[in-house]
């Protein structure tokens, strides 16, 4: 394609002079593309790939390369060549894979066609050709954002001149046949970002960096990071000198930093500032650069190569086709960053390096989801066939997942506690036994809990035997390395306990109650996973709800921005209340058992949350009596229902673990009257959330983004998740809403919860919910079942509302 050597390429300007970065211009050598905004540009070996865009006199479809060692720009193909390109679009997004280019979206004009094609190029054949995915496409966008990690490429946000999105979507690129899947992160952490397009996303390690952006109201200066091993967001708070709001920006990752030029606001206000943030210390900073700096500028483009950032074009108050570069790496953070690389572009995990480990986790994940059919809902499967090195039957184990497997730590079998750790692959339905590669194992225990944060697992407490030692320790595993590490915490040190609850949300991890052999704790201890400093929650007021009594055996969820507390034993009772602890207003709230089941009194069940609702399984009362029942609790219509199951279900059993990969709900070992080490799973249906249901239904209708106004509570809430620092006023506003949307959710419990519009007015026999209208009831579709407990309709009887 580019033969020949050239002179090294030209360029104005300096490197880094010691205190502060230089920007070089690079000298435009050969065919250059012409003056452009919203083109895409990928890299590829040594060349920079630049296609499309809009020149102003057209949108274009042209594919231009750079070559960086030689500096020279060649065109490569237009509409003359060999092969039909893309049609011209300007907003696309492109990334390269094995040897080809892959390009999505884009538009043709504000008020014209936008695209949800894909089209590929072949390097080393120099021919386009058009993709066809199996699955459902993304709707058709532009300004999205568009990343590799290991063999998926994922796109999340646009916009389509009427709708913002913030949906994700992956496109598995490896084999002969490409599939679209639906990405739909963990709802039991955080919200995804709200709706944005014109925002950056860049992949480090095994987490998405997303910033910026334009919501339709306002330019966004939040930073979220999606964790693939997790699928989950975290929301980051803004700490050290970070960037103003802006869009049309751009970032790339160098070493273990993002680096993010330029952009635009709200105001029009272009940028041609430097920011970095540090995604292992998590702070930003204001870079002081020199030498022949680029206008302000936005809706340009950068790639990272070699210890240099590149930026491409854009619009300054003109169109540009310039280039500049600044060096952002030492030469020793350079070779760095080529074995990182090196370890991407190959889809491999080494010992030490966690790039591109379990490339794809969240898209198995969800194409296991997607392959479940109506008729799978809440049927029962006893897993068989399990190969390799399985653990042994027990009781007490802890069980987290990660990419697309399960690890369980020890617990108790038939001999001793056990601090053993076992890993499950589960597409290919594998039990190997992990050797630690490095660390001091924790010493063999039974009741410890696990979270997942990052690319580690935390472990706290657990106890040896009845009357034996009881710990409150911490250690964490390093999923990638195998290895384990004593965490050294500050601040006051939890008594030591076993049988709590232990979950995470964003850098928390949050104990609740447990037992030390003589007392049933109360208090809830939360320990930064940033700072490994334990801390308690500020003291409720005199007339905030007491906490639940002191209890073990209980399980807690985390919900949004909530933490659900169910069942327990206090000593005396086995219990069935529920609480809710809000981490935005750090109160207690007692929610009333709602629905026509309730579950019994139990202790050491199982509880996980999927879609809008916990289910709870299993578990034991005081007379010892143990539970093979499903409930369900749907968080926003606060109710109960029992869940129907068939199939092959567990047996009755206690001290047994459940986790949720894939719309799945795994329920692994525990004690039916002998230690079990079999496995079981149930396809779930997933609720809704009443205000996704209406944005989703208006989005078909045609309804969003036309000029509605910004709902800025909701927008003060999602921008300010640093709690922590509220004063005493803004704490007060913060319940008195807190207690005004509860007000709101108690008023619309009698909204049908299919066409979220009329009054719920018939009640469904034979199972005697009333959850929809007497329209919807009649238009479900056949063979009609309740929407709570999956029954079959025999009737909709309507009534009437006093």
């Amino acid at each position: 394609m580019m033969n020949g050597r050239h002179a090294p390429m030209q360029t104005n300007g300096g490197v880094s002079n010691g205190r502060r970065m230089e920007w070089e211009q690079i000298q435009n050598i050969g065919d250059v593309y012409s003056s452009r905004t919203g083109h895409a540009v990928v890299l590829y070996d040594d060349v920079l790939y630049l296609f499309g865009g809009t020149d102003g006199s057209a949108r274009q479809n042209d594919l231009y390369a750079f070559n960086i060692e030689n500096g020279l720009w060649q065109l490569v193909a237009d509409d003359r060549g060999p092969s039909r390109p893309p049609s011209a679009r300007s907003g696309c997004q492109g990334i390269a894979y094995e040897g080809k280019l892959y390009f999505f979206g884009g538009y043709t004009k504000k008020d014209g066609e936008y695209f949800n094609d894909v089209h590929e190029f072949d390097i080393a054949r120099c021919r386009w050709a058009p993709i066809k995915p199996i699955g459902e496409p993304p709707a058709r966008r532009t300004d999205h954002s568009m990343v590799l990690y290991g063999t998926t490429a994922y796109i999340f946000g646009g916009f389509d001149g009427r709708n913002r999105f913030n949906d994700m979507r992956a496109l598995g690129l490896a084999g002969e046949s490409k599939r679209w899947l639906h990405v739909v992160a963990n709802r039991s952490t955080q919200n995804p970002p709200k709706n944005r397009f014109g925002h950056t996303a860049v992949v480090y390690e095994n987490s998405m960096y997303v910033f910026g952006g334009w919501d339709g109201h306002e330019t966004l200066s939040d930073l979220y990071e999606y964790l693939f091993g997790t699928n989950e967001w975290i929301n980051l708070p803004p700490r050290g000198s970070a960037p103003k709001p802006r869009y049309r920006h751009s970032a790339v990752i160098g070493g273990t930093k993002m680096f993010v030029f330029g952009g635009v606001d709200k105001t029009q206000t272009r940028y041609v500032d430097f920011h970095v943030f540090d995604c292992v210390a998590r702070t930003w900073t204001q870079l002081e650069t020199g030498g022949n700096v680029p206008s302000a500028r936005t809706f340009h483009r950068a790639v990272m190569h070699r210890g240099y950032m590149y930026i491409l074009g854009g619009f300054d108050g003109r169109r540009q086709n310039d280039t500049y570069r600044i060096k952002v790496l030492s030469a020793e953070q350079e070779r760095i960053q080529e074995q990182r690389n090196n370890v991407a572009r190959n889809g491999a995990l080494t010992n030490g390096a966690a790039s591109a480990a379990a490339a794809g986790a969240a898209t198995r994940g969800t194409e296991s989801m997607n392959a479940v059919m109506p008729e799978d809902f809440w049927q029962w499967i006893h897993i068989t066939g399990e190969r390799g090195d399985k653990y042994t039957p027990r009781t007490g184990h802890a069980v987290v997942v990660w990419n697309d497997h399960f690890y369980l730590f020890g617990g108790t079998d038939e001999t001793a506690r056990q601090n053993d750790i076992y890993q499950y692959d589960i597409p290919g339905n594998r039990w190997d036994k992990v050797i630690p590669s490095g660390g001091v194992v924790p010493a063999s225990r039974s009741g410890s809990k696990g979270v997942v944060y990052r690319d580690y697992v935390y472990f706290f407490g657990g106890y040896t035997k009845k009357d034996g030692e009881y710990f409150n320790d911490v250690f964490r595993y390093s999923i990638p390395n195998k290895v384990w590490e004593t965490v050294r915490t500050s601040g006051d040190d939890p008594p030591a306990r076993t049988d709590h609850s232990c979950v995470v949300q964003n850098n928390r991890m949050l104990v609740f109650g447990g037992f030390d052999g003589r007392v049933r704790f109360q208090d809830l201890q939360m320990l930064d996973l940033e700072q490994h400093r334990w801390e308690q929650p500020p003291e409720a007021g005199a007339m905030a709800t007491p906490p639940p009594m002191g209890r073990f055996g209980h399980t807690a969820v985390i919900y949004n921005n909530s933490m659900f507390i169910f069942g327990g034993w206090n000593g005396h009772e086995t219990l069935d209340d529920l609480y809710e602890f809000s981490l935005g207003t750090f109160q207690w709230y007692n929610v009333p058992n709602r629905g026509r089941n309730v579950p019994k009194s139990r202790y050491r069940h199982s509880a996980a949350v999927y879609g809008c609702s916990m289910f709870i399984f299993g578990g034991v009362d005081k007379n010892q009596d143990r539970f093979a029942d499903l409930f369900e609790f749907n968080i926003d219509t606060r109710e109960w229902a029992q869940i129907n199951t068939m199939g092959h279900p567990p047996t009755a059993r206690t001290f047994h673990r459940a986790v949720v990969w894939g719309g799945y709900m795994y329920v692994l070992g525990g004690f039916d009257g002998s230690r079990k080490n079999d496995m079981y799973k149930i396809a779930l249906v997933e609720s809704i959330p009443r205000d996704e249901a209406r944005q989703a239904r208006r989005a078909r209708l045609g309804m969003e983004g036309l000029g509605a106004a910004p709902d800025t509570e909701n927008d003060a809430e999602a921008a300010d998740k640093d709690y922590d620092h509220l004063d005493e006023t803004g704490q007060l506003k913060r319940r008195v809403n807190e207690l005004l949307s509860r007000l709101a959710a108690e008023i619309e419990r009698n909204v049908c919860k299919v066409c979220y519009e009329r009054d719920i007015n018939c009640v469904l026999l034979d199972c005697a919910h009333r959850v929809v209208c007497s329209q919807c009831a009649e238009s479900l579709p056949p063979p009609r079942m309740c929407p709570v407990c999956r029954k079959p309709i025999r009737r909709a009887l309507e009534t009437f509302n006093a």
